[in-house]
């Protein structure tokens, strides 16, 4: 039966049915599994290693940054045209996709500090027009092979490329040569889709977009806190000899040191210079004279273009930008401006095009071009003046030019002081750096104002210089500027005067700014020695002032109080004269007393009731005072209001000397409990005192850390109780002086207070506000 059924027709039938079935559906999987499979095409765009080598240093900070972050991260470069952005958004993608053909390529990026992972890639995006984002989306889908329109919607966009690279450790897009800034929300909303995807997958990959914007944009901060910004600088000196030896060029070692001081290592002028040197097989640098670099600019373009570039010169001494209208006023209705010579003068490097298509002389070649042209920038600045009287033009300071333009009456002299003294009491320092600037370095300036008035007018003018050098927090600097240009620095009661009396006293609270207590107050008190001083209420109460502030530094308070009170009682006898210190005095003496739990002797409506203009100095700084008191009864959120507003109005007028604000919010944040925010306005502080050298603020901003992190039992800036030990000892140090003598009693207590908490092993609440003097 079982033989009959085996040859029965109808079943091999159904056999032969099944097999015609199961045949192309073998055929195909056989086909599935034998095909060459496509894979993802990773770009391989290759940076030129000779090229960029000179620039190891860059490449470590920013692969460093690349690899510190544990989660995908946006990031934006910046940087001059020719300095290598392309070369390194290239080698990133060698990088990461470790697609190295060569030894020489595989020993840099072990060079580089950059290791090899797994399951990562990189895809490099070439922005060829201004339409970034949608060209950017179309190279995304054909690289990752997605067959969809690119034209879809930025949440469909994002999950075809999800889909694509969850699978994946780590993804960079790498997008290189944008031309315009306008689309950079568009890339960042795209970045947040994809990250947020990935977390929706419960997917352990990472995104990172790296966004290296062209030469011709200027470095600009997001409106967004997931992007990193990053800038391609010139080149440091050193790389800018290697950059010249591999160009063939081999110098002495103090012409490296010049032509570093000159090209600011200007990767395109350093190459216009490598090719002259090639071209003529010599090369001698000439520095006595700086205007050898403008005239190899110079020979590439013709004389009208040296017109114009003159004009723009004329214009830019107020560090303004240049628009084409600008120049047409300047030029005339009857000499018209051709635009291909802004074309011309970019191409050779001597102006650059700004992103709202306005100019600006190259940075680096502007120094050497003013004093090569300078009597052509002075002559031009007539007309500038005249046109901004009738006010057809527009510049960013007014006071710059008239100081440039050719100072002939003691009428335009009187001027010029009096216009830097209402932006020095206003604390706006913008327009005084820049005419220190050009001082410092454009020596025919220097010596006509020098012959002006017999010195008179430079040492004033040195006076409001120094002054916001101090504003702008470069304490030293400023010392400098009065230990060089004037007889000072070591004093005599004869030699204070009502002419100089300003410049004599600013000294000495240079020397009380950067901690040198004694220095300050022994200068202090040979100017109240001074006959001049002793018949004036105003100079002798603000000797007296000076000697108290220094004595409330230290630590001294006793000594301070009675300094301020001898102040207070000489301001009392006239107190229109003597406002301002009056003010301050009785400020900075209930400091004491909110320091000490004690009433303070003066309330602050009879302070407000003194002031008169609405955020001036004195309104400022009684702020600040308020937002102390109410910080000691408790109402935190007031007195970080009260901070608050006082930083927003320093910030527009231009005043730097905001970290002691930033320090004081801290404070108020750290006994309000917000300890993360209190961490980084103790960081903020911190910072600013490490640019301007005020040990004051240093000191009390590390021990502002060191008290969160004790109350918190968390290492929020310090690694280790070991490291707590060593910034208390660093602290010791900055209530030293340069004898190690302690200089800072009261900083020592503080010190000495917080040591006893570190060693008694375990959290505790540091009570005490730290005062801010």
């Amino acid at each position: 039966m079982l033989a009959s059924s085996f040859w029965d027709l109808d079943s091999w039938a159904k056999i032969f049915s099944i097999i015609a079935v199961l045949i192309p559906t073998l055929l195909a999987i056989y086909k599935y599994i034998k095909r060459k499979k496509k894979k993802l095409i990773v770009s391989n765009a290759k940076p030129n290693i000779a090229y960029f080598t000179d620039r190891i240093a860059i490449s470590e900070e920013i692969f460093k940054e690349l690899q510190r972050s544990n989660e995908g991260r946006m990031f934006q470069i910046f940087g001059s045209p020719g300095v290598g952005k392309t070369e390194f958004a290239k080698l990133i993608n060698m990088a990461v996709n470790y697609n190295c053909q060569t030894k020489d390529e595989e020993d840099f990026i072990s060079s580089i500090g950059y290791k090899k992972e797994k399951n990562v890639q990189a895809f490099f995006i070439k922005c060829e027009n201004k339409d970034t984002y949608h060209v950017a989306i179309k190279n995304i889908f054909e690289l990752l092979l997605i067959n969809e329109n690119s034209d879809i919607n930025r949440t469909s966009a994002a999950h075809f490329i999800i889909e694509k690279i969850r699978k994946k450790k780590k993804t960079l897009f790498i997008f290189d040569d944008i031309k315009s800034y306008v689309e950079h929300d568009k890339f960042c909303d795209l970045w947040n889709e994809i990250t947020n995807g990935l977390k929706k997958l419960n997917s352990n990959s990472e995104c990172t977009f790296i966004l290296f914007y062209s030469g011709l944009l200027e470095k600009k901060e997001a409106n967004n806190n997931i992007f990193k910004i990053s800038s391609i600088q010139n080149l440091e000196e050193e790389y800018m000899v290697e950059y010249l030896h591999k160009r063939n060029i081999s110098l002495d070692e103090n012409e490296y040191d010049k032509l570093f001081a000159l090209t600011a290592g200007n990767i395109q002028m350093l190459s216009l210079i490598a090719d002259k040197y090639n071209k003529e097989k010599c090369f001698e640098i000439n520095y006595k004279n700086l205007n050898d670099i403008t005239e190899l600019f110079y020979n590439y373009i013709t004389e009208d273009e040296k017109t114009t570039f003159k004009q723009i010169l004329s214009l830019c001494v107020s560090k303004n930008e240049v628009f084409i209208s600008m120049l047409g006023l300047l030029n005339g209705p009857h000499n018209p401006v051709i635009i291909d010579q802004f074309d011309k003068l970019e191409t050779v490097g001597l102006i650059r095009k700004n992103k709202n298509s306005s100019y600006s002389v190259t940075e680096s070649l502007l120094l050497p071009a003013i004093n090569k042209e300078f009597q052509s920038v002075q002559l031009n600045q007539t007309r500038v003046l005249d046109l901004v009287q009738q006010m057809q033009l527009m510049v960013e300071n007014e006071i710059v030019h008239e100081f440039i333009q050719p100072m002939k009456t003691d009428a335009k002299l009187i001027q010029i002081l009096d216009t830097l003294k209402k932006n020095s009491d206003s604390k706006n320092y913008t327009a005084t750096l820049r005419i220190s600037y050009l001082l410092k370095n454009v020596s025919q300036l220097k010596e006509q104002i020098e012959e002006i008035d017999g010195g008179s007018f430079y040492e004033k003018l040195i006076y409001f210089v120094a002054d916001a050098l101090i504003g702008y927090g470069a304490y030293k600097e400023a010392t400098e500027e009065i230990k060089t240009n004037t007889n000072y620095y070591v004093l005599r009661p004869e030699t204070v005067t009502s002419e100089n009396f300003d410049v004599i006293f600013l000294l000495g609270n240079l020397f009380h700014l950067q901690n040198q207590y004694t220095k300050a107050i022994e200068h202090f008190k040979i100017m109240s020695e001074s006959k001049n001083v002793k018949e004036s209420l105003y100079y002798k109460s603000k000797c007296y002032w000076g000697i108290a502030h220094c004595y409330r530094h230290i630590g001294n308070l006793d000594q301070a109080i009675d300094y301020y009170e001898n102040s207070i009682t000489i301001c009392e006898l006239d107190t229109v004269q003597t406002k301002a210190i009056y003010i301050k005095c009785m400020n900075e003496l209930n400091n004491i007393f909110f320091y000490r739990n004690e009433k303070q002797p003066f309330g602050f409506d009879h302070i407000d009731a003194l002031i008169e203009e609405e955020n001036s100095v004195a309104d400022l700084s009684t702020n600040k005072y308020k937002a102390i008191e109410q910080g000691m009864k408790g109402n935190f959120d007031n007195a970080i209001k009260l901070i608050d507003e006082t930083i927003r109005i320093y910030e527009k007028k231009s005043e730097r000397l905001q970290f002691n604000l930033l320090f004081e919010k801290g404070e108020l944040l750290r006994r309000k409990k917000d300890f993360k925010q209190s961490i980084e306005y103790f960081k903020k502080s911190l910072d600013a005192s490490l640019i301007n050298g005020d040990k004051n603020i240093e000191l009390y901003s590390n021990l502002g850390i060191l008290s969160v992190e004790f109350e918190c039992n968390t290492h929020y800036f310090t690694k280790s109780k070991e490291e707590q030990f060593k910034l208390l000892e660093h602290c010791l140090e900055l209530c030293q002086n340069e004898e190690e003598d302690v200089c800072f009693e009261l900083g020592k207590q503080h010190v000495v207070e917080m040591r006893d908490i570190l060693n008694a092993n375990g959290p505790s609440f540091y009570s005490r506000i730290l005062p801010l003097f």
